[in-house]
């Protein structure tokens, strides 16, 4: 089985994430949607496209593509070219090997290693990521942003007000997860 899915999509800074892995043998193939792409949606369907002639992936094998909305036109074209799809949640293997390589980009910036996504909290997470947005300078954070989102301000404000409270919440973020 061929399970498709992707991490990243909500975070306003770095690109989106997506995977084709096979289960069965375990291979995985990762692909990345820039931060300067506006039309994710097409942009996702153009490079699955190519990647499943690429990967000769067989019309025997079943797709399951995750639920996300960035899957539509693609589940479409599948079922247009034949595939066997199954649209539901992907495997936690699959989860994982998608968000593992979202967080190392966010790592290559240099966003702290100790601050996590904990039980699929998305909100607090990107809550975290825009505290250490804002603490960073310009020239560090001028090309992270997706044109299609912007950093929230109230973390903004915070961040800028409170610079050494927000410095310690992070630490202490450390401390409660490390």
């Amino acid at each position: 089985m061929i399970e498709i899915d992707d991490a990243g999509g909500g975070c306003f800074i770095g690109p989106e994430v997506l995977v084709i892995h096979r289960l069965e043998t375990g291979e995985a193939w990762f692909y990345t949607i820039p931060t300067n792409i506006r039309e994710r949606v097409f942009y996702a369907t153009r490079i699955l496209k190519r990647a499943f002639q690429e990967l000769a992936i067989s019309k025997n094998e079943t797709i399951r593509l995750c639920r996300g909305e960035i899957f539509d036109l693609f589940e479409a074209y599948l079922e247009e070219q034949h595939y066997q799809v199954i649209r539901e949640k992907v495997s936690n293997a699959t989860d994982r090997l998608a968000e593992d390589k979202f967080m190392s980009i966010l790592h290559s910036y240099g966003f702290p290693e100790y601050i996590k996504l904990v039980d699929r909290n998305y909100q607090e997470f990107y809550e975290m990521v825009s505290l250490w947005y804002y603490l960073q300078p310009k020239q560090v954070t001028a090309k992270l942003c997706k044109i299609r989102l912007r950093p929230p301000l109230r973390p903004k404000v915070v961040a800028r007000k409170y610079p050494n409270l927000v410095k310690r919440l992070l630490e202490e973020s450390q401390s409660a997860t490390g």
